[in-house]
């Protein structure tokens, strides 16, 4: 393919947007949602002509040929538009300013697709012949091409008053219980669900443990009751279990047989039978499972982005945070975890669901006396506590001690953080055998 032909841009509708603004000098507060940049028009004249208007409306100054004329002069660009008689061709190229945004989109559209030309072009050379790895190469490209993704973004605001009337809407349908989802997705624990009203969307979830207290266990359990009691579909990362090692744990969940016996292959006529019966309705559960071990946020976002379209997923979960492949391998790894969680954040805004993230804690929970984490335990960044929107830690008393005959299956979700709600703990029943979380059971007292 040339690189040498004339580079996408539509000059009829850069001087259509022009002559809009003149026309109707309102337009432009709707153009400047979408035309962020002069530079998004191809033609040199045209931008300078934009700078022209956008210096005369900071001022609240009416745009019309005259005044616009006068402030050409002024900057000395007069002449370089083409003079007074291309200012008068502008008027007549929008006989009506109504297609305005419809112009100015497809500058913005030209603009991108000229912006992913110049920039796949640098990364050609750069490939061709490189000065750094070729993971280090795929990291910059990686960033280039997210940062015209960003710029395509339409940035917008609303009326507190809008906002106002979302909020009533929503309580009202959270009140009828007519809209389900606006209450959070529910994990299927009563007193978890109470405290945090299920996951909520557009939130990061965060749910951090020290090894082997039972994340992924825990996360498996919601996502069980999630794609089989609620019918709704969850995408799941998984970048430390393969997707066989999932299948066995939630078929020994769903069916409560024994882990033990089904890794031994001694499994009686009635636990295969259970085996079978969990299978069936597992199948039709709609999960969606990538066990790639080496993934990067690049590669999360477009599968979730593809999911959410063809399948309308309603939560992607993440295990876990810090084995995310990083952006930059450069960049110190307190930068690369920051750059992680800031992305997850901005998917959950973006797709308008909840991400739930597993996450490692450090060692200092153990050199307490009482053994519990807390938030400053999260590993390499406290910007994960920062973007969190939630986060939950899961603790196992007995794993330290006490009386391990009542405390052994018992694990405490520590809800140590909720930007919209209340901390607390809840306590949960972990059946180790069936890999299974179960709501923990009331005394004759009215306590845990």
């Amino acid at each position: 393919m040339s690189l040498d032909r004339l580079p996408p841009q539509n000059r009829d509708a850069e001087r259509s947007v022009l002559g809009s603004v003149l026309r109707d000098n309102d337009v432009i507060n709707d153009i400047v949602k979408i035309i962020l940049d002069p530079e998004y028009f191809y033609f040199d004249y045209h931008q300078k002509i934009y700078r022209a208007m956008l210096e005369i409306d900071k001022i609240s100054s009416p745009i019309d040929l005259v005044i616009l004329a006068e402030k050409l002069k002024q900057l000395q660009w007069i002449e370089d538009i083409g003079g007074y008689s291309y200012l008068a061709e502008l008027w007549d190229a929008a006989p009506t300013a109504g297609n305005a945004l419809y112009y100015a989109e497809i500058v913005k559209e030209k603009a991108l697709v000229r912006a992913l030309i110049h920039v796949n072009t640098d990364i050609l050379k750069e490939a061709y012949d490189p000065v750094q790895p070729a993971d280090e190469l795929l990291g910059m490209a990686e960033r280039r091409i997210l940062e015209i993704a960003e710029r395509g973004v339409t940035s917008d605001t609303a009326t507190l008053q809008e906002a106002l009337r979302d909020a009533f809407h929503r309580m009202d349908a959270r009140k009828s219980g007519d809209h389900a989802d606006l209450s959070g997705v529910r994990t299927g624990f009563v007193d978890l669900d109470n405290l945090i009203v299920g996951f909520q969307r557009n939130e990061l979830i965060i749910l951090a443990a020290r090894p082997s207290v039972g994340k992924t266990a825990f996360a498996l359990n919601f996502i069980r009751h999630i794609i089989v009691e609620e019918g709704l579909p969850v995408y799941f990362v998984s970048l430390e279990q393969a997707k066989i090692e999932l299948a066995e744990r939630l078929l020994v969940a769903q069916s409560q047989v024994d882990s033990h016996k089904l890794r031994r292959g001694m499994l009686g006529p009635d636990d295969v039978q259970r085996i079978l019966d969990a299978g069936n309705v597992l199948n039709r559960a709609p999960l969606f499972i990538d066990d790639n071990p080496s993934q990067n946020m690049l590669r999360i976002t477009a599968n979730a982005r593809r999911l959410k379209k063809r399948h309308d997923i309603k939560m992607v979960v993440i295990d876990y945070l810090q084995l995310i492949e990083p952006e930059s391998r450069r960049d110190p790894r307190q930068e690369q975890v920051a750059q992680i969680s800031r992305r997850l954040k901005f998917l959950a805004r973006e797709l308008q669901l909840p991400v739930v993230a597993l996450a490692q804690v450090n060692r200092a929970s153990e050199d307490r006396q009482d053994h519990r984490p807390r938030l400053s335990d999260l590993r390499e960044s406290g910007s994960i506590e920062q973007d969190a929107d939630t986060v939950m830690m899961l603790h196992r008393p007995g794993k330290f001690g006490g009386d391990e005959q009542q405390e052994d299956n018992t694990i405490e979700v520590i809800v140590a953080k909720q930007r919209n709600g209340p901390t607390g703990e809840v306590k949960l029943a972990y059946v180790k055998q069936y890999m299974r979380f179960e709501n923990h059971a009331f005394t004759d007292t009215g306590g845990y």
